[in-house]
């Protein structure tokens, strides 16, 4: 992109540029508390740190110490590495380990014939990981699992100290995403997962509807019959009010299973919530 297509870029998007200078400045001193520096988008990589928090606030309200976030597409690995980020802050601040986990073929993308998987965009053998490269960059931080995901999510279950309760999606394919919801069916699990899908939407090259790619995914999820007997659910998430509007937003979802036996617990202790007071009358 040329310096004035970037100008003109910054220039017309939907966050004010005191917003935007705002944010820089949050990045080199990060003042105030994470969920603030969150909700300001004064992080890198705010829809996986998005997801980070409020799974690990959900876990602190019902008594857990520890949570595991998956990365699913790894890649090259920078969102691991952010993961691992987010991780150090959010422990910092709630007191909830984040147990990190990311899955990845390690040899790019897979073949395949099926034409959901959105193969005019998607090339097989693209994305190939610099395994010890990553490794290397996240020892102690972070583990990996290599191989094909139909087989490593039926495999892999999450330590049973630290139930599962953030989810990144970017496995781009239509039935590498369709595998992968083998990791909302684990026992070990929050009763609301947070969910980000990288390819949910696009530019005008990607020509991403609803019946190709990871919203055909979700769609064939969701109509599972096992679902609708149990009301569990994959949705858009409605959690942004009062924040700034971004697009990464639609690309937040929400697992609730509502089986879940603490589904219905209350996140706040009788008193702790503001009550509405009757106003004084003039």
């Amino acid at each position: 992109m040329s310096f004035v297509d970037r100008c003109i870029y910054q220039l017309s998007r939907p966050v004010p540029l005191r917003t935007l200078v705002l944010r820089k400045l949050l990045k080199l001193c990060p003042i105030g508390s994470c969920e603030m520096r969150l909700q300001v988008g004064a992080v890198n990589r705010p829809y996986y740190a998005w997801c980070l928090y409020y799974a690990a606030q959900q876990a602190k309200a019902l008594g857990y110490s520890a949570i595991t976030a998956v990365e699913l597409g790894v890649a090259g690995g920078n969102g691991l590495v952010s993961m691992c980020d987010h991780r150090k802050t959010i422990q910092k601040e709630l007191g909830i380990e984040v147990v990190v986990v990311g899955f990845d073929a390690g040899t790019g993308l897979p073949e395949s014939n099926d034409a959901r998987d959105v193969l005019y965009f998607w090339p097989a053998g693209s994305f190939v990981m610099d395994r010890g490269a990553l490794e290397s960059r996240i020892a102690g931080q972070a583990s990996l699992v290599l191989g094909e995901i139909s087989k490593t999510a039926l495999a892999w279950n999450p330590s049973p100290d630290a139930p599962l309760g953030a989810i990144m999606f970017d496995l781009d394919l239509y039935t590498s995403t369709s595998a992968a919801f083998a990791f909302l069916t684990k026992q070990n699990v929050l009763p609301r997962i947070w969910c980000y899908f990288d390819d949910v939407c696009g530019g005008p090259e990607n020509a991403f509807t609803d019946s190709i790619g990871e919203r055909e995914a979700i769609k064939q999820f969701n109509l599972k019959p096992e679902r609708k007997l149990l009301n569990d659910h994959l949705s858009p998430a409605y959690a942004f009010k009062n924040v700034a509007p971004e697009s990464w937003h639609q690309q937040i979802f929400l697992y609730h299973r509502m089986s879940h036996p603490q589904y219905s617990k209350c996140m706040y202790a009788p008193g702790e919530r503001d009550q509405l007071q009757l106003q004084k009358s003039a």
